[in-house]
């Protein structure tokens, strides 16, 4: 039998690094693999070798038993190859519809029409399933909105075999079940599907195979039914490590609250609506709920993001208003963590230093003058705490895998030693192994004094790493779960109201 996709021998090195090692892959026709690995293991370079965004130093590469040799993304689209790159690539000031149907306007002679591009771009969407005001500039959208209108660009192009790099790391639980339903109805009808992912529910639930990669060669392949999540991420560290679930705090909120929102209520969409909730000392709250449910207005209103907000906010049980900018939430020593680490958490030109000391210059000066013993000294010690792996504190902080960046954005944040940390999506875009660590981070800060809420939309972590777990929808406080009912049953159910 033919394969879809054949890939043999496949290297690649970048200096003295060999980010891939004669590495061999299959892939059949209406078939789904997933390709998992640590940051770094050479799971994206694969990618782009297969879909022509990089050239292999060494191997070979087959389409449908042709051998195939891509020189340029475009190249690789019209052998019927579609790639879905992690970091998205869209033109912001064009509308959904533009974006969709770029380089294959409909019309004739060259010619079309906004009133064409419409309205094919909205048929494409009624196909596959997906609700999208076309007419909307990108520039407005959510990064998950983005991230839909991308998938749907890749797939008008009828591809034979789409590759995604983490296609889900910005969309909820109800988005990925949707893109994945979408997903199966293709491969049915023959279009193979690769992609990579961290999260392990998602390849139980999804993929055909299994693949792992390991330093840059390929160590596992086998059916999810065949192996379990604890073997996985050995297969991906080369050890035993167990998934960290947080104990649970002796504080619930109560009298020892640090922060307390009373009827926190929002015009507009997400609206919110008569929010309100408690955090304690030394206790992990988990906010969680479908998109556009408000959680993420939540986070950001204590980060000061949203003036509009009213209601009440006590902190220490000091009675005010929510923060008007976000230097007023630091002020009171609120450390925010967003969910976009590149865009609103570091300065990626900057070094890994200077993005771990930024927020706390202010106590590494004097006259005005940046001690800069002082400051390497506080880099190294946080870099350490958190273990940040990096090669020298001076390179840039872009150069870093994403786990490694989201621990930089952590270790900034709690140096400042906040009164509360609230964080959103904590763990998006991470590997297995950080992911771990991250979570034991947050459990040690708790239990060092903390508050912290945490808003996910990972439901997995919502259960394992909360003390109490409120669960939102449409605005609303729907629930709260604690003890033996917090399950991601339940959640979800309360979560899609069922």
């Amino acid at each position: 039998m033919t394969h879809l996709l054949e890939a043999r021998g496949v290297s690649k090195t970048y200096g003295p690094t060999r980010v891939l090692s004669a590495v061999n892959f299959t892939l059949d026709r209406g078939e789904s693999v997933a390709v998992i690995g640590e940051n770094g293991a050479g799971k994206s370079t694969f990618a782009k070798i297969i879909t022509g965004v990089i050239r292999p130093d060494e191997g070979a590469i087959t389409l449908g038993g042709t051998p195939v040799s891509f020189h340029s993304p475009r190249d690789a689209l019209r052998h019927g190859m579609a790639f879905i790159p992690q970091e998205l690539a869209y033109c912001p000031h064009l509308t959904v519809a533009e974006n969709i149907l770029l380089g294959q306007w409909p019309g004739a002679f060259g010619l079309t029409s906004p009133a064409r591009v419409l309205a094919r771009a909205a048929e494409e969407c009624r196909r596959l399933g997906i609700a999208l005001d076309v007419r909307r500039p990108m520039a407005g959208m959510k990064l998950a909105d983005r991230q839909i209108v991308e998938i749907v660009k890749a797939l008008t192009r009828r591809a034979r075999l789409i590759v995604l790099d983490e296609p889900t790391a910005s969309l909820s639980e109800q988005e990925s079940r949707a893109l994945f339903d979408i997903l199966g109805r293709l491969a049915k009808d023959g279009v193979g599907v690769i992609y990579i992912s961290h999260r392990m529910d998602e390849v139980y639930r999804f993929s055909d195979r299994v693949d792992v990669l390991r330093n840059g060669e390929l160590v596992a392949s086998v059916a999810p039914s065949k192996t379990s999540p604890a073997q996985l991420i050995a297969y991906m560290l080369g050890q035993e490590k167990e998934d960290f679930i947080h104990a649970p705090a002796q504080a619930s909120g109560g009298e020892d609250a640090v922060i307390e929102l009373r009827g926190w209520s929002r015009d507009g969409l997400p609206p919110l609506t008569d929010v309100s909730l408690r955090v304690g000392h030394r206790e992990v709250v988990g906010l969680y709920g479908l998109r556009g449910c408000g959680a993420d207005l939540v986070a950001e209103g204590l980060a000061g993001l949203h003036p509009e907000i009213r209601g009440e906010l006590a902190l220490i049980g000091k009675p005010g208003k929510p923060f008007p900018t976000p230097l007023a939430a630091r002020r009171a020593n609120v450390a925010f963590v967003p969910a976009e680490r590149k865009r609103d958490g570091l300065v990626l030109i900057l070094s890994v230093q200077s993005n771990l000391s930024l927020l706390i210059l202010r106590l590494l000066t004097r006259l005005g003058v940046i001690l800069s013993g002082q400051e390497r000294s506080v880099a190294a010690e946080l870099a350490q705490r958190f273990d940040v792996r990096f090669s020298r504190l001076s390179q840039a902080v872009a150069t870093l895998s994403g786990g490694n960046q989201q621990k930089v954005l952590l270790a900034s944040r709690l140096a400042r030693q906040p009164t509360l940390l609230v964080l959103q999506e904590p763990t998006r875009g991470v590997d297995v192994g950080a992911r771990v660590e991250i979570h034991r981070f947050l459990g040690q800060i708790a239990q060092q004094g903390c508050a912290t809420l945490m808003v996910t939309s990972d439901l997995e972590e919502a259960v394992n790493v909360s003390d109490r777990l409120l669960i939102m929808r449409e605005g609303r406080l729907v629930g709260e779960l604690a003890g033996a009912s917090k399950t991601q049953a339940n959640a979800i159910a309360l979560a899609a109201g069922g």
